[in-house]
């Protein structure tokens, strides 16, 4: 096949000797030499259509050609000892191709041979035999989808109709960004999810096996490592990475019978993919050279174990080299030097050193009060690396305007900083009599008070050297976030649970929400159903990171009942159902109420407790007496976070049979649900918000339409009258929460913000 003609420039042919003059300028021989390294991954031989954008094989050769009569192409090993002795040659290229395809074979090779160029291959070793690369697997799914009523991950948002133009390609773009960065169990399911919905069969790329490998190594080849599953290394623990770096150089040295020397770190990118312990690893491994994807040109000062690269994609000589002269003028992406560095170098580290991050946690609902948000808020300080987050919160109840019992005693056990003061929003009024007082009340009230907290957080931003806000109210905090960030710079997070997005509120901060949002640099969802909502809004997906509410462990654990709690109760020889939450309607007590007196008519062995309060405790005080229901039913009341672990082991069942009210009021994930299954329970939850997700259906409970008492009564039973299947779901159920422990969500945490400001210590 012909490659394309090259085209005149400026009126004439820019003359081969004149582009290689000023290459030569640029990348002179000797001690100031500069060496291009050159990336690529699949060429075929012709681009797929699902990823157009992909370099075929007639524009690779062409490139070939324009880059030998242009440059000297050297063995990336050579080059490397060469540029740190200084004796390279001028215009000195290299030629690197990451992953492993069956084109290598058929068209890569071939195309380098007749040429007598050299190339190194970095190879991935855990699809060698006889598996598929993770995109690749993407890209053979996503074409056998159907067009109408896929399943996909819900922080993509719907794609109604795969067959419009350009609408798989969208889809595959954006499911290999979104699990670029998932963790690779999170990546494999979400895989074999898509697959599972296949329409037609699946076409699967060839394979790239070990005699590939073999084959490029006898061609004279080098052969290099890029990990085994090509994970992020950021997103690895140590342990992982070391093996990911190591156990690839051991797969691909016993398949060629000889040395590795040469790394690519997946994806590749400083700071965002990889970090300088990485760099550490990949030295402790025992290779000598090591390539990124920063673009840029290394010198001889360039740290060989990381170099970059860059691909052009011009389509005439002149634009080739025109890409290539750009890059040799280009420094490529310094590491950021960590703290923890800066500390073993004997510069000033203090309270922050080991990591890069310094987060403000400014929440109004924050423990030692109860309730879902305050829980996941101290769960997630409490894990995070010293020095990297402290909170600012209140010390009154905004609902009370009363102190919040025992605040200095929760501050002083921590082990972050936690800063406070009176409120941090208005305290709850009654709705105002009519706009002159609520124009007396924002003047006299609401402003001052927002000036104050204003003052705090700025002190505390200016004081900590703070280099991100976390924002933990939507509604009532976000005008903070935003005035941080646009006064000092910082990035801004808001964490959304779901109930408010969905519920109406007429309020002048609560008609901003979709302004908030758009604002933030990042917004933190709990769950698909918070993602989905806030995408009626008009948020776009990329902004949405899906973290889940996670459980303490260390904290719910399994254990005996309490005699005390039983013989408090008259529980003997009971079966225990029980409900722990706040008393509103979307909680859904009411209608388990109404559930239970078709279960203890059927099974007078059951008793339900409830425990929690709140503005719904009289219409359940007049619903179990006007059912007869007094002897069957207790109104515990509000408890200890010691009592809840107690009550929560003494139960056979955990309810909460949550529904959406009417103003759109719902619950956003429901964590108690998970707590309960970290007890080894099984659960019953409502088939609404974001509880779908908490409770895995068949698998830690059942769900059921919660505004429905005869569904809630049948499961109730079907789970109390057959052992089976409460163990089968216990058991199923604790696996789910210690997957998803707080320490797993901290680090979820940790990690979106490190990407986001583009460091990692």
């Amino acid at each position: 096949m012909n490659a394309p003609r090259m085209r005149p420039a400026g009126g004439g042919l820019l003359k081969p000797a004149i582009m290689r003059g000023a290459l030569s300028m640029l990348s002179p021989a000797g001690p100031s030499a500069r060496l291009s390294l050159l990336l690529f991954h699949k060429v075929p031989t012709l681009a797929d259509p699902l990823a157009s954008s992909e370099l075929n094989l007639e524009r690779f050769e062409h490139m070939l050609d324009v880059v030998a009569a242009n440059a000297n192409v050297l063995p990336l090993s050579e080059a490397s000892a060469a540029l740190k002795r200084g004796t390279l040659p001028a215009r000195a290229v290299a030629l690197t191709f990451d992953d492993g395809y069956a084109e290598w074979i058929d068209n890569v090779a071939p195309a380098l041979l007749r040429r007598k160029l050299p190339a190194t291959f970095f190879v991935t070793t855990g699809h060698i035999e006889g598996g598929v690369l993770w995109h690749e697997r993407i890209l053979a799914a996503v074409r056998a989808l159907p067009a109408h009523g896929a399943h996909l991950p819900k922080v993509l948002g719907p794609y109604p109709d795969l067959d419009a133009p350009g609408c798989r390609e969208r889809l595959v773009e954006r499911l290999q960004a979104h699990l670029k960065y998932a963790p690779l169990g999170q990546r494999l399911d979400a895989i074999e999810q898509l697959e599972s919905q296949a329409c037609r069969p699946l076409i699967l790329p060839p394979g790239f096996d070990a005699a590939s490998v073999r084959t490029l190594h006898g061609q004279g080849f080098e052969i290099g490592a890029h990990t085994v599953h090509h994970p992020i290394l950021n997103e690895c623990t140590a342990a992982q990475a070391r093996a990911e770096i190591g156990d690839c150089k051991a797969q691909l040295e016993a398949i060629i019978g000889g040395a590795v020397h040469s790394f690519a770190y997946p994806n590749g990118r400083p700071n965002q993919d990889f970090h300088r312990d990485h760099v550490q690893m990949v030295k402790a491994a025992g290779y000598h050279t090591a390539v990124t994807t920063s673009i840029g040109v290394a010198s001889a000062a360039t740290d060989p174990l990381q170099l970059p690269r860059f691909t052009p994609w011009g389509l005439s000589e002149e634009r080739i080299t025109f890409q290539l002269a750009r890059n040799m003028l280009t420094k490529p992406t310094p590491l950021t030097p960590s703290r923890r560095t800066a500390a073993a170098n004997g510069a000033d580290a203090d309270a922050h050193a080991g990591t890069d991050l310094r987060c403000l946690m400014v929440a109004s609902v924050f423990a030692p009060i109860h309730g879902g948000s305050a829980v996941v808020y101290e769960n997630l300080c409490r894990h995070m690396p010293p020095g990297s987050i402290r909170v600012l919160t209140a010390s009154t109840n905004y609902h009370t305007r009363e102190d919040i019992p025992g605040w200095r005693e929760h501050d002083a056990r921590q082990n972050f900083p936690v800063d406070r003061i009176r409120l941090l929003r208005p305290a709850s009024m009654p709705p105002p009599a009519n706009k002159l007082v609520s124009l007396w009340r924002m003047l006299t009230c609401d402003l001052p008070l927002y000036a104050k907290v204003l003052y705090k957080a700025a002190q505390l931003v200016r004081k900590h050297d703070i280099n991100l806000v976390c924002i933990g109210e939507l509604v009532t905090g976000s005008w903070l976030g935003i005035a941080l960030k646009k006064m000092f710079g910082c990035k801004l997070i808001i964490y959304v649970h779901g109930e408010e997005i969905t519920t109406r509120t007429d309020g002048r901060l609560g008609q901003k929400r979709k302004q908030f949002l758009m604002a933030a640099d990042r917004i933190v969802s709990v769950s698909s159903f918070t993602c989905d909502a806030m995408r009626t809004l008009g948020v776009p997906s990329e902004s949405m990171v899906l973290i889940q509410n996670g459980v303490d462990i260390d904290y719910f654990t399994p254990g005996e009942r309490d005699p005390e709690l039983v013989a408090r109760h008259g529980l003997q020889g009971k079966q225990i159902v029980l409900t722990v939450g706040r008393l509103v309607a979307r909680k859904g007590a009411d209608m388990a109420v109404r559930a239970m007196k078709q279960v203890v008519a059927r099974r007078p062995g059951v008793h339900y407790l409830i425990v929690g309060d709140g503005e719904l405790r009289p219409e359940l005080e007049r619903l179990i007496a006007a059912e007869g229901l007094e002897r069957s039913v207790t109104l515990v009341g509000k408890v200890s976070d010691a009592d809840l672990l107690r009550y929560l082991r003494l139960c056979d069942l955990f309810l909460m049979p949550n529904r959406t009210l009417p103003d759109g009021d719902t619950e956003g994930f429901g964590l108690v649900f998970r707590e309960a299954n970290a007890c080894r329970k099984p659960v019953i939850g409502g088939r609404a918000g974001g509880v779908v997700e908490a409770v895995e259906d068949g698998v830690s409970g059942l769900l059921v339409d919660g505004t429905q008492p005869d569904q809630i009564a049948a499961a109730v039973e079907r789970i109390l009258g057959d052992p089976a299947l409460a163990q089968q779901l216990s058991e199923g159920g604790l696996a789910l929460a210690r997957r998803h422990s707080t320490a797993a969500v901290a680090s979820q945490f940790l990690r979106t913000c490190e990407r986001l400001l583009g460091v990692r210590g």
